[in-house]
């Protein structure tokens, strides 16, 4: 929308939807979803000019929440279960129709985002859509008509989409949460409201901790992040004086942490871009939603998909080549999830599947074309959030601990430890207390050892905080069972996860979050194995961060630590790509000078020959826990053998100090 004529015709078009929305108020029953859909619209419509006349800032705490509140009444998890967004409440109304009134309702809501964040072209197209399908239902049309009308929409506007979603990413010019930082006053949290995303109890709180911090605690960690992030440049031997911006991740509430972030990134020569997630969000309505794509998803569309993102990278690459890559500051604690797969809900048929799959990884692929793996790095450090409980304040304060413990100290031990490890050919992992892991994992052969190693000395730069250290496996000879009693992956928990490998492929694979079987494989299926028929096991690390160990076992919290913090308290193994996925020709070096040469495997070295084949487009991490570990041995050529870990301890000359952590819990 860039001339006057532009802008005249959208205008026109929102003066247009505005008179049939009205129209629909008058005519429709007060318990219709369309009569519920024109009054949430309405309301948007009305947020709308307050946010143009500027009125809207002017309101109080109480009226700006109870706007929130209203704007996603139908998320609520009070008003879920009777809410047109739910597929089983549309079904049961709309029958066969049902996954598309749930849909569209998903989008009238996600509308929230655009009108606070000035996407006018895309809340206009939102209302359009749905006027098109009231349309359809006047006139008594098939199901099929009203599939159709939503193929065409998706089609027709994803150049808007995928061009706005690469400018949001990559281009720092005149962002908008640039504004809403601006904002942020002490005892003041009416920004948080300034997204159009969901704010609960939670994100108030959160802010108003952050607030509370020491001017010198908020710069010390917001520095953990930032000088993490340029560490993993030197680490990765990548220039970062050709990088002018960086895309920050976090969530509603750490605003006052990111904005001294962003300060400390400018003084590094970086402009930030912003992505930012409410843990507001209802789980169950995501989960339901995850596959709607099922409606309109063919191979047509995926060539549509990627040309227009093609276009999108195209119009600012300048830009996105000289991105750094995300610094992201995720959050953990939050309460229990466990899905509820509805027969109602959208899901991927056994043709979409491998096509989606197929989807993720040419999108990664295009990146990578654009911002090649080998100039781009990231970092993540993680902070609770007080729905974890009344400890929050010291959970909060033990987490700062574990993510700035002494790097040299670490990079001494697991020296000791990848030096054992190279030694090896293979190590044996076996598990304990009802543990049934029983693993070997091969290694590649070191040519020249003295000069070679197939292990990272992970410290506090990238993946924050310290402690592993991990290589990619060969797949021949990579066999066994993995198996954990308790996990949480992506903000899902899992029960009695088991994956069996051979020559490094998953096999089977299943979980026991639900009474029948074949619910729990198909969760894996949908949310670890990325609807990929088998997956390598990309990555094996051996985790020393004992300290974050005791941490989850005193607090009680070990089942939600994330993945970041959880990889580090014991052994874990990463199904799809290895980390060096992308840029395994750029060579790296651990801290002793050696070359770590096991960046790739059998399933990556086809890259050169057929991308698409080499890389999945994923990467998740599942770790044993020390208590549940019997064993981790290496084995070596004329009978070579060194014990790690055994029964829960480290027992390797040089490791001994790592179980001093763990002394706190006899």
């Amino acid at each position: 929308m860039n001339n006057e004529a532009d802008i005249k015709e959208l205008n026109d078009r929102l003066t247009k939807v505005k008179d049939e929305i009205a129209g629909i108020l008058t005519s429709e029953k007060e318990d219709s979803f369309f009569a519920q859909a024109a009054k949430l619209v309405t309301l948007q419509l009305e947020t709308y000019d307050k946010l143009t006349d500027g009125s809207f800032y002017e309101l109080d705490e109480a009226a700006m929440k109870a706007n929130n509140d209203e704007l996603y009444n139908w998320k609520l998890e009070a008003n879920y279960e009777d809410s047109f967004v739910n597929p089983t409440k549309a079904a049961n109304v709309y029958g066969d129709k049902g996954q598309i009134i749930a849909l569209l309702a998903e989008k009238l809501v996600f509308g929230n985002t655009h009108i606070f964040n000035n996407r006018k072209e895309r809340f206009v197209i939102a209302i359009e859509l749905f006027l098109e399908i009231y349309n359809l239902y006047k006139e008594g049309a098939d199901v099929d008509a009203w599939k159709k009308a939503i193929k065409n929409h998706q089609t027709k506007y994803i150049d808007l989409i995928a061009m706005e979603a690469i400018h949001r990413q990559y281009d720092p010019d005149n962002h908008k949460v640039t504004e809403i930082l601006n904002k942020v006053k002490p005892g003041d949290y009416r920004f948080l409201y300034l997204y159009g995303l969901p704010v609960s109890d939670n994100e108030v709180r959160t802010a108003k901790f952050i607030d509370s911090l020491p001017e010198e605690d908020l710069i010390a960690m917001a520095g953990t992040l930032t000088k993490g992030y340029r560490k993993g440049f030197e680490v990765m031997g990548v220039d970062f004086d050709k990088k002018k911006s960086v895309c920050i991740y976090y969530n509603v509430g750490f605003e006052k942490m990111v904005k001294t972030a962003a300060e400390q990134f400018k003084e590094m020569g970086l402009a930030s871009t912003f992505l930012v997630t409410s843990g507001a969000e209802n789980k169950q309505s995501d989960f339901d939603h995850k596959q709607d794509m099922a409606l309109y998803l063919d191979e047509a569309f995926v060539d549509t998909y990627l040309f227009a993102f093609r276009k999108a990278y195209e119009s600012i690459k300048d830009k996105v080549r000289s991105h750094g890559g995300p610094a992201a500051i995720e959050i953990f604690g939050e309460r229990d999830f466990e899905p509820v797969r509805k027969k109602e809900a959208p899901a991927f048929d056994e043709k979409q599947r491998p096509l989606y799959a197929s989807l993720i990884n040419k999108a990664a692929l295009l990146r990578t074309q654009f911002l090649p793996g080998e100039e781009r790095s990231f970092a993540i450090i993680a902070y609770p959030v007080p729905e974890i409980g009344d400890k929050f304040e010291q959970i909060f304060a033990d987490t700062v601990k574990v993510n700035t413990l002494p790097r040299e100290k670490y990079q001494k031990i697991q020296q000791a430890i990848i030096d054992a490890l190279d030694l090896g050919d293979h190590a044996v992992i076996k598990g304990m207390n009802g543990n049934k892991t029983e693993l070997t994992v091969s290694f590649h052969e070191l040519k020249n050892p003295e000069k070679e190693t197939n292990f990272e000395n992970c410290l506090d730069d990238v993946n924050i905080p310290l402690g592993e250290v991990f290589t990619s496996p060969v797949l021949k000879g990579t066999n066994g069972l993995l198996h954990v009693k308790e996990v949480f992956i992506n903000g899902l928990k899992y029960t009695d996860l088991s994956f069996t490998v051979k020559d490094g492929m998953v096999t089977d694979y299943s979980c026991g979050n639900f009474e029948k079987p074949a619910d729990g494989k198909k969760l894996v299926d949908d949310e670890i194995m990325n609807n990929h028929e088998t997956l390598a096991m990309g990555e094996f690390a051996i985790g020393t961060n004992t300290v974050a160990y005791v941490m989850g076992i005193k607090h009680d919290i070990q089942a939600k630590l994330p993945i970041l913090i959880a990889e580090k308290t014991g052994p874990h193994f990463a199904f799809g790509d290895t980390c060096y996925s992308h840029s395994e020709d750029h060579a790296v070096f651990n801290p002793d000078g050696k070359e770590i040469i096991a960046r790739d495997n059998e399933v990556s070295s086809l890259r050169k020959d057929d991308p698409e084949k080499a890389y999945f487009g994923c990467h998740t991490d599942i770790t044993v826990p020390y208590n549940e570990l019997g064993e981790i041995t290496v084995y070596g050529k004329n009978g070579y053998q060194k014990t790690i870990i055994k029964d829960g301890r480290f027992v390797l000359e040089g490791t001994q100090e790592l179980n001093e952590a763990l002394e706190e819990l006899n």
